[in-house]
């Protein structure tokens, strides 16, 4: 069975390749390429490491029936199939209702026109070749005016089609968008609770360094100790007993 992709956000090709029987569904992950047949991208460039076994149809630039022609180009040029079918609804919901109109307003006037001559004095011969005449002039004005009638159509419907998928594109900038904003707010918030958890950190740590201080004080009987390197005893005439640093140790301090 012929398998058809197609990359978002073409969601109106896909559905216009199902309408005509196919076995078409959006591509959901790249790696997945090799297994379609055709694959319709935005951008041939879009899968540049598939393009060497898949057969891609760049979407940029034309209609949505020229995409879908293209794609049953290359699935015929691939034999997948014989002969590809008209759209459905092509030739009736897209032009038929002004095609439609024109035809019986011309077939109504051929019909006028052909009474017309039939009622007049002239003879049979005469009568057949301006019958045949005003049937050709009016044969090929109707054919005229419903081609024209159907290109507007058309024109008109890829017009619809291109609003369509620019506003669906446009959703899904903004939705990235939005999750780019948020993903922002994330880490800026969770920059912010690092900092706070750093700044708690940082003010157990000095809390513990006084409380080891103070320990250590309390631990000496709340006697400071000095040191004073090299020094010496000397008794006053009290009695009492006088620690000096020495000479040197004064020099280096």
């Amino acid at each position: 069975m012929v398998r058809i992709a197609v990359e978002h956000p073409f969601t109106s090709v896909r559905d216009a390749l199902v309408q005509k029987g196919y076995n078409a569904e959006m591509l959901e992950n790249k790696t997945d390429a090799p297994d379609y047949d055709v694959i319709v991208v935005r951008d041939q460039e879009d899968l540049t490491d598939f393009h060497m076994s898949v057969s891609l149809v760049g979407a940029r630039g034309l209609t949505l029936f020229e995409i879908v022609e293209e794609v049953e180009e290359r699935l015929v040029r691939q034999g997948k199939i014989q002969s590809p079918a008209p759209m459905a609804g092509e030739h009736e919901s897209d032009s038929g209702g002004a095609g439609s109109f024109i035809a019986g307003a011309v077939t109504g006037a051929l019909v006028g026109a052909a009474a017309g001559l039939l009622l007049a004095p002239k003879s049979g011969k005469e009568l057949q070749e301006q019958l045949k005449e005003k049937t050709a002039d009016s044969t090929e004005k109707m054919s005229g005016s419903i081609d024209q009638a159907k290109e507007k159509a058309d024109e008109l419907k890829a017009k619809h089609e291109e609003k369509k998928e620019e506003k669906e594109l446009e959703k899904q900038e903004k939705e990235i968008e939005k999750e780019e904003k948020q993903h922002e707010k994330a880490i800026e918030k969770e920059e912010k609770k690092e900092e706070k958890a750093q700044k708690e950190h940082d003010k157990a740590e000095e809390k513990v360094e006084k409380e080891i201080k103070k320990a250590e004080k309390d631990a000496s009987g709340g006697v400071d100790v000095v040191e004073f390197g090299e020094s010496s005893l000397d008794k006053n005439s009290g009695g009492k007993i006088k620690v000096e640093p020495s000479d040197a140790a004064k020099k280096n301090n």
